[in-house]
């Protein structure tokens, strides 16, 4: 009983530690992010009033800048926009001139369906790949499926999209190239799925090949154990002893690597919505960057570091609890 009191006493202060650093890191992002986004050459105004800034006169320029707050010192900015922040006030978009968190809120859901989807056809495939390449391990099969996952992985995902469009929307006809759905159809779920297919294949064609990969070479280590001698001597087939034993194990390892691999994939994830003119998060931060809208730009930004850095959060508590061991060092 008092074993497992300190054990969870060693466990709340490794959890305590890590939201402290998960805290530090999004108050550093967020002052990078504000500083840099400031610094950058460009006009914000042409967010607000697009081409006709150039038609504003210096006196009336003046004065929007001071209504926007932009005349105060960096240092003093930053300090109002975090206290708006943490009040839950993430200021005003000037592009879409309403508040950022409808803004985010508006295309979250787009964002989350994608890369939700990504992941979950992510792992399944992997997990299906890696156990095919390693039943068939040095046979034809196996050498297909890695090399030809290797070579799809090496390829940008940007061509990859490009060359999708330009076969399936372009020749074929068969697919939309952009939009999350038809105009007037913003209820249908088949046809939100439908204009999914293609974002979701680039994600998925980046990203599998990697991982496949990884549960195959999991699971062959896992075959080299002394405990599989035994199993085999009780006359279970390798189908058997995979499914059984290192798949497994294995499990909790490509979890792992996929919260920790997050910031990757959101990162590939937000090349796509671009591309394909797909309305999410990462379409709103490309905007936001490229039109100097300060506030919107925060807010994307600083959304989808918490989501990086609660994944790596995430990844550590499970790592922690799947080896005791690392808890501890977490602790020094």
């Amino acid at each position: 009983m008092e074993y497992r009191r300190v054990g969870y006493s060693i466990m709340s202060r490794f959890i305590v530690k890590k939201i402290k650093q998960t805290v530090i890191t999004i108050f550093i992002l967020s002052l990078g992010v504000f500083m840099i986004s400031h610094l950058a050459p460009g006009d914000p105004l042409v967010s607000v009033y697009g081409d006709g800034v150039e038609r504003l006169s210096s006196e009336a320029r003046m004065n929007v800048i001071k209504n926007l707050g932009l005349d105060k010192p960096l240092i003093y900015q930053y300090a109002i926009w975090i206290k708006n922040a943490l009040k839950g006030d993430l200021g005003y978009s000037y592009k879409y001139k309403m508040p950022v968190k409808d803004v985010i809120k508006i295309h979250f859901f787009n964002t989350f369906c994608l890369m939700g989807f990504s992941i979950l056809f992510i792992l399944l495939l992997s997990v299906s790949l890696g156990l095919i390449t390693a039943l068939n391990e040095g046979k034809l099969l196996d050498r297909i499926i890695t090399r030809f996952s290797t070579l799809l992985y090496c390829i940008p995902g940007f061509w990859i999209s490009l060359i999708l469009i330009l076969v399936f929307c372009t020749n074929l006809k068969i697919f939309p190239s952009s939009g999350v759905y038809d105009i007037g159809k913003e209820d249908d779920i088949l046809n939100r799925l439908y204009h999914l297919i293609l974002p979701l294949t680039v994600i998925v064609i980046g990203h599998l090949g990697y991982y496949s990969n990884f549960v195959r070479n999991k699971i062959l280590e896992e075959l080299k154990e002394d405990y599989i001698i035994l199993a085999r001597a009780k006359g279970l087939s390798k189908f058997e002893i995979i499914l059984k034993h290192p798949l497994k194990k294995v499990m909790p390892s490509i979890i792992i690597l996929m919260s920790l691999s997050l910031s990757h994939l959101i990162a590939g994830g937000f090349v796509v919505e671009y591309i394909f003119s797909y309305s999410g998060i990462g379409k709103l931060v490309f905007e936001s960057a490229k039109y100097h809208d300060y506030p919107l730009l925060m807010g994307t930004v600083i959304l989808t570091g918490i989501i990086v850095v609660l994944g790596s959060l995430i990844s550590d508590i499970l790592s922690s609890l799947i080896d005791p061991r690392l808890k501890e060092k977490g602790m020094d």
